[in-house]
């Protein structure tokens, strides 16, 4: 009977197997305890390891085309010299220098684009540091690469950095061709854009195929002066790679400072614009056909407002950016326009003179500033002063539109005629 109980009665046997177990867990224990080379339980290891992992989850969940920046000059520097937040241990493997060799660091993937960790940065950025305000990142050019300097589990809600594959700026579906201008003041080479109007008096027009690009870039929100301009996100990125310079009014129109602030004509901007400069007589003494230099080359003007309406003509539509768009909008760049949504800088609220810099509407809307002061229905700010401006969105085009002077807009150049 004894050996029967021993071994054979169920409730027993089960009760001798439970304290095996437990025996052999507490054994497991003790041994990890004293084992130095297992994961530390310390929440400041476990916070830095999750947060990595995070970061590299939300860096390639952007559906964006590409961030990383083009580059045709990068310092190779001595690798030794390179850094990094990347911990060993976050990857399978480890190149020696604590950048993890995973494929989501440093290589792009069909679904996620480029992450800007480890990415080429050109030797122009060396030292200086990008700020993605979305995820609260922030990295520094070290020796040619991006490294990660910083992050917030706090999203802002501010604009976003965001950087984008622009070899297809002047591809058109309709095989437009480019001419090219060189701004003598600075060098640089815009594309240019013909078109045939079939007007007796005008038999067609050229414009600048991309936003103009003129000046030193300048913190937003700082003052304007002669020859600077600002880049979205205060990033030459932007300026460089067709979304062109943002300004204010006054700086586009070669205007007194004062004239963001006050109207046409008043005692602080004592100004008036040449209404016969057109050598079309019929353009003469037009507002809407007023040439303007402006901050434009020598030779170009301010795009007015029927020039606006010239480039869309043959649209059949006001359907904007689903005509004159490319890359991040719009239908094949049917025009050749290559129009891009270059966003704003805002420098004041809506409602108030109250100072607000923030840059905004990337990937949104274009917002070009053309001559002219507005008195329109859009005034919200009694103290502010408002430029004429035309408004491009996805699927329509404004010309009736009216900012803030003080804002930063884009512009387009047209060549006198």
């Amino acid at each position: 009977m004894k050996n029967v109980i021993a071994v054979g009665h169920p409730r027993l046997a089960r009760r001798g197997t439970i304290h095996l177990v437990l025996a052999l867990v507490f054994a497991i224990f003790v041994a990890g305890c004293g084992d130095d080379s297992s994961t530390s339980s310390d929440p400041a290891s476990e916070s830095q390891s999750s947060s990595s992992v995070t970061l590299s989850e939300v860096e390639g969940s952007s559906s964006s085309v590409g961030r990383e920046k083009s580059s045709s000059s990068v310092k190779s520097g001595d690798d030794s010299q390179k850094s990094s937040s990347s911990k060993k241990g976050n990857s399978s493997s480890s190149n020696g220098e604590g950048n993890s060799s995973s494929s989501v660091d440093k290589t792009r993937s069909s679904s996620s684009g480029y992450v800007l960790r480890d990415s080429l940065c050109s030797s122009e950025y060396e030292g200086g540091t990008k700020y993605i305000s979305q995820y609260g990142i922030t990295y520094r050019c070290i020796n040619g690469h991006w490294v990660l300097q910083s992050s917030s589990s706090t999203v802002s809600s501010s604009s976003s950095s965001k950087y984008y594959d622009m070899s297809r700026l002047f591809v058109s579906e309709n095989d437009y061709s480019y001419g090219e201008f060189t701004d003598p003041r600075d060098g640089q080479v815009y594309k240019t854009i013909s078109y045939e109007l079939g007007y007796e008096i005008l038999d067609s027009i050229t414009y600048f195929a991309q936003n103009l690009n003129y000046g030193k870039m300048i913190p937003g929100g700082t003052q304007m002066t002669d020859s600077t301009k600002f880049c979205y996100d205060d990033d030459p990125w932007y300026c460089e790679n067709g979304f062109g310079g943002l300004y204010t009014w006054a700086t586009v129109m070669n205007f007194p400072a004062a004239c963001d602030s006050f109207a046409i004509g008043s005692a602080k901007c004592p100004v008036e614009y040449d209404l016969m400069r057109s050598k079309i007589p019929y353009f003469q003494n037009k507002f809407n056909y007023v040439m303007h230099q402006g901050i434009c080359p020598e030779g170009w003007h301010v795009m007015n407002d029927e020039e606006w309406s010239m480039v869309m003509k043959g649209s059949g539509t006001r359907n904007g950016a689903s005509y004159l768009g490319a890359v991040l909008w719009g239908s094949g760049n049917q025009r050749g326009f290559s129009l891009l949504p270059a966003g704003v800088l805002k420098t004041q609220l809506i409602d108030s003179p109250e100072k607000n810099i923030k840059y905004a509407n990337i990937d949104v809307f274009a917002n070009h500033w053309i001559p002219g002061d507005y008195n329109g229905s859009l005034v919200r700010d009694s103290m502010a002063s408002y430029g004429n401006a035309v408004l491009i969105t996805q699927d329509r085009i404004d010309q009736t539109v009216g900012a803030k002077k003080v804002n930063g807009l884009s512009i387009r150049c047209t060549k006198d005629y």
